[in-house]
């Protein structure tokens, strides 16, 4: 007889009177297993879409942004084409745009400074660095004098051969610029992969005075601005157009106030307007707490806009200067073209003690921009005041007045300022009236400065005479405590995390208000 296992199993199986039985029972067995198999199996599938999905929305984004960067040209179109249809159209659908948070979108003047360049032309990611271009152009239809039909694109210019990411045709004027301009709006974020903007609002109720405002815009570009300014007065809905309201507001600064807040009122999100308005109100009431927070807050929501150098003035001014290099590079990406942002960095550098880097940053600002006379003034006053350089020298008034106030010739040095002087801004007259050791000068004109005037100018140190006889005047003290620049408000603040603040997807910054009114 066969005891083992095998056999007994056999033998079970072999005489077992009910093995239908047992049949069926492997069979129910063997279902169950493939059940709990498929809900595992869909689990887990489920799990990794949904993993997907977070690590694409959420952990992507912050570890690696995504790169696009986009520049908005001028459009083509019949030289006898006005240019309030090739250009100032294109420079309001840039502004437009530049409402993203996921894109970093280049100066619409950077744009068409590149172009204008012709031959010289490098390229789209040589000169401006974008990957992107959004270019149109106005065909006329020739069974139709006096109709166009505009084809507006998105290319991707990353490779040799580029692609194509979005287009479409419209006929003008059987379409309104306003109609054509909120189609092409959403079709351009389409293509350029983005859904961070949302909905741009139609603005029906500016349609019989947007051509208008293009036109007042193009006056402007021409340089022509008493004639803007008549032709936006003239708009049959001025109160309820936010473009022309802020466009008027930069030409009219008596009004220029009154016409922010109707902007404001007419588009809550119409940030020009906000930045402005932010600057406006701190300049009144000098409240720097409530500047930095609105300020900060508006470059987080508008990453494409002037609130990141306003901010990065802000953080130099309050000694943040690492923080105020990455606010930096931001910005230079937005001005491909500008040398202003390279020797803002020399400065920031400069204070950091980090000299080689320093010269770097000058060399990059007059390669980006050779016709800065900012850059080469203190290009050459680099060579003068830390170089030592006695034969430093650059074709300039302003130098003049600073190299003869150097080298002790006062009496010069105040008969070329006494020359130009009806030419330069307050903050010129203040810096070259501590060149001169002029206090009195200085002070009278730091009322109406834009800079904030905390640290040294220029290539000076803390330390030196010209600038602590300056800081030691008690009228400066004064000065400090009306710009909210006092030790008690500023050891309370800290530099936001310029990574976080830039990320696609961060917590917004609340307000001073929203915090105020928060249960916690």
């Amino acid at each position: 007889m066969c005891l083992a296992e095998p056999c007994l199993a056999s033998s079970i199986h072999i005489y077992n009177p009910h093995s239908d039985m047992v049949v069926s029972h492997e069979n129910m067995t063997q279902k169950n297993t493939q059940s709990r198999a498929f809900f595992l199996a869909v689990v887990l599938m489920t799990l990794l879409v949904v993993g997907t999905i977070v690590a694409y929305f959420l952990i992507l984004p912050r570890a690696l942004p995504k790169q696009i960067i986009v520049a908005v040209l001028p459009f083509d179109g019949p030289s006898s084409l006005s240019k309030h249809l090739t250009h100032a159209f294109p420079r309001h659908l840039n502004e437009l745009v530049a409402l993203s948070r996921e894109l970093t979108v280049v100066d619409f003047d950077a744009s068409w400074e590149a172009i204008d360049l012709k031959e010289k032309f490098r390229g789209f990611t040589e000169e401006l660095g974008a990957t992107h271009i959004v270019d149109g152009d106005f065909v006329e239809d020739e069974q139709n004098p006096g109709s166009y039909v505009l084809t507006i694109r998105v290319v991707n210019v990353t490779q040799v051969a580029w692609k194509l990411r979005w287009d479409e045709e419209y006929r003008y004027p059987d379409t309104s610029l306003l109609d054509i301009r909120n189609s092409a709006a959403a079709g351009i974020l389409k293509g350029l992969y983005d859904n961070s903007v949302g909905e741009i609002a139609h603005e029906k109720s500016m349609e019989k005075g947007f051509e208008s405002f293009l036109l007042a815009q193009s006056l402007v570009d021409l340089g022509d601005r008493q004639g803007a300014i008549e032709k936006l007065r003239e708009l049959p809905d001025l109160d309820s157009n936010p473009y022309a309201l802020f466009l008027l507001s930069t030409l009219d600064a008596s009004q220029a106030d009154e016409l922010r807040e109707l902007a404001i009122e007419a588009n809550p999100r119409h940030y020009p307007s906000l930045i402005e308005q932010a600057w406006a109100t701190y300049w009144k009431e000098g409240n720097l707490q409530q500047y930095i927070e609105s300020i900060t807050e508006l470059a987080g929501t508008f990453p494409n806009s002037t609130a990141v150098e306003r901010l990065a003035h802000l953080y130099h001014a309050l000694g943040w200067f690492r923080e105020e290099e990455e606010l930096l590079f931001r910005w230079v990406r937005m001005r491909p073209r500008s040398g202003d942002a390279a020797l803002l960095m020399a400065f920031s550098r400069y204070r950091q003690g980090n000299t080689p880097l320093v010269e770097e940053a000058i060399v990059i600002a007059k390669l980006r921009d050779e016709d800065n006379d900012r850059v080469d003034l203190y290009r050459a006053l680099y060579d003068l005041e830390v170089r030592y350089n006695p034969n430093a020298h650059v074709d300039s008034p302003k130098f003049e007045v600073r190299d003869f106030a150097v080298a002790g010739r006062t009496e010069e040095a105040r008969a070329v300022l006494q020359r130009i002087r009806d030419q330069l801004s307050c903050d010129d007259l203040v810096e070259l009236a501590l060149y001169l050791g002029d206090l009195d000068l200085a002070f009278d004109n730091l009322y109406c400065v834009f800079g904030f005037w905390v640290q040294p100018l220029g290539w000076w140190t803390t330390n030196d005479t010209r600038w602590e006889s300056f800081t030691n005047d008690e009228r400066y003290s004064s000065w400090l405590q009306s710009r909210g620049m006092v030790p008690s408000v500023i050891s309370q603040l800290e530099p936001e995390s310029v990574a976080d603040l830039f990320a696609p997807v961060r917590r917004v910054i609340p307000s001073k208000t929203d915090r105020l009114q928060s249960p916690n």
